[in-house]
């Protein structure tokens, strides 16, 4: 698979033997974190590959990675809910709210400028909608007008702005913090239609092969024309855009033919099992705590 990176390790060296199955226990190589993931061992090494992309960080160990998948959802939704139909954050509450999320990237072992980053994203969408947002209280159409309603209501822009951050960094830190297959049994377990969790599940299953078929067709304009000019180049992936579509419908008629000849109903097995402990109510209870608090102050 593209994007990953092959690990070869000598079952020799470990303290205990594991039986030729697939399993994961803890491990840690040269140049990184220990982590757990599901791998096979042989009768002396064992074989895995490793993604090099947000996904390497779900599986490290740490008691955010332990947490069960349904309370971190719940949690997650219950702030993002709080956050968003609350009043405007106040800097105290944003710096406090900040410091609490920042912690919690600590003591998950994620990279914290990596999350902090990918957050920022979401940043250019959220100034688009804030910068016109105060030009629906504009009391006058004039340039007068439009200075005091920014003047007025500079606090709503800052508003949008800051829900909107602290929304993404919220769903990044549940997103690199736990397999996708492990948030797809607990949105199961959350009743989330069976036709969304399928679709979410073959995006999640398909997204490196077809993102491999396009560094293929990359690569293959790269070698056969070079010296292409910009314009010619900006048309030729619009025509690359439309032809990974149509390789895209192919291959998923092709597979669901094969899934129905395989017995496919619907519903896709999965052998995911959650456990419930103490821990998973204290996160949920202190997320309520926090909604509260940023509700009522």
């Amino acid at each position: 698979m593209p994007d990953r990176q092959e690990h070869n390790h000598d079952t020799r060296t470990n303290a205990h033997e594991h039986a030729p199955e697939l399993h994961g226990h803890e491990h840690v190589h040269d140049d990184a974190r220990a982590h757990r993931h599901p791998h096979h061992h042989g009768p002396n090494a064992h074989e895995h590959a490793h993604t090099v992309g947000y996904e390497r960080y779900t599986y490290l160990l740490s008691p955010l990675h332990d947490l069960d998948p349904r309370f971190k959802i719940i949690s997650a939704l219950t702030l993002i809910i709080g956050v968003v139909a609350g009043p405007t954050l106040r800097p105290i509450e944003s710096a406090l709210l900040l410091v609490l999320l920042g912690a919690l990237v600590l003591i998950s072992g994620v990279p914290l400028r990596w999350i902090f980053a990918r957050a920022a994203l979401v940043l250019p969408i959220a100034f688009g909608i804030a910068f016109f947002a105060p030009l629906g209280r504009m009391e006058s159409i004039s340039w007068s007008g439009v200075t005091a309603a920014y003047a007025a209501n500079w606090m709503l822009v800052w508003s949008i702005m800051s829900k909107a951050w602290f929304s993404a960094f919220t769903v990044l830190l549940i997103s690199s913090t736990t397999p996708l297959p492990r948030i797809l049994k607990a949105l199961e377990w959350l009743r989330l239609p069976d036709v969304f969790l399928t679709l979410l599940t073959f995006l999640y299953r398909f997204t490196d092969v077809f993102a491999d078929q396009l560094r293929s067709m990359r690569r293959s304009v790269a070698s056969r024309a070079p010296g292409i000019s910009p314009h010619r180049l900006v048309l030729l992936y619009g025509n690359l855009a439309g032809n990974l579509f149509i390789r895209a419908y192919e291959r998923g008629e092709r597979i669901f033919a094969a899934m129905l000849s395989r017995g496919y109903t619907g519903v896709l097995p999965s052998n995911e099992t959650f456990t419930v402990r103490s821990a998973d109510w204290l996160t949920l209870s202190t997320t309520l705590l926090v909604v509260a608090a940023v509700l009522l102050y």
